[in-house]
């Protein structure tokens, strides 16, 4: 069990703040790594929480390893954003400190968790309409320079 998990027996759904890295996995060929999220539907590149004692790049590839199957590698930090206002469905709320990297070196198949129902890459170019909103800045600021 998780942090998070752990701490919302003791507070309920009140709000928390919490850490979190995110990867934009990019392939030249095949576009950016999504995810549809279990919850709500979304599509959003992979990531979560860290755990006490976690590096960002260890929480980052025990992340990426989990919800996709892929072993990542060498992932460049591309962002840090604070404040990320966050409510789940099940109306837990959570402050994030999202930290983003950018990785292109993976090895793996991709198999999703019990998070998401569905993995997909998108071209640069054809993006999902329903991304997660606290990823479409971020996301569209990647791959501005990309599109010809």
């Amino acid at each position: 069990m998780g942090y998070i998990s752990e701490m919302r027996k003791y507070i309920g759904h009140s709000p928390i703040m919490a850490t979190a890295t995110t990867a934009i996995i990019y392939d030249n060929e095949k576009g950016i790594l999504f995810e549809k999220r279990t919850d709500n539907g979304l599509w959003c590149v992979p990531g979560g929480a860290i755990e006490l004692g976690e590096r960002l790049e260890q929480a980052l590839v025990r992340e990426i390893k989990e919800e996709t199957g892929l072993v990542i590698a060498n992932p460049q930090l591309y962002d840090v954003i604070a404040n990320v206002h966050m409510i789940y469905p099940n109306q837990d709320e959570v402050y994030y400190t999202d930290v983003v990297y950018v990785v292109t070196d993976y090895t793996g198949t991709l198999s999703h968790d019990a998070e998401s129902t569905e993995l997909k890459w998108f071209p640069i170019n054809e993006l999902p309409e329903n991304i997660m909103q606290t990823q479409i800045a971020y996301i569209t600021r990647f791959v501005q320079p990309l599109i010809k």
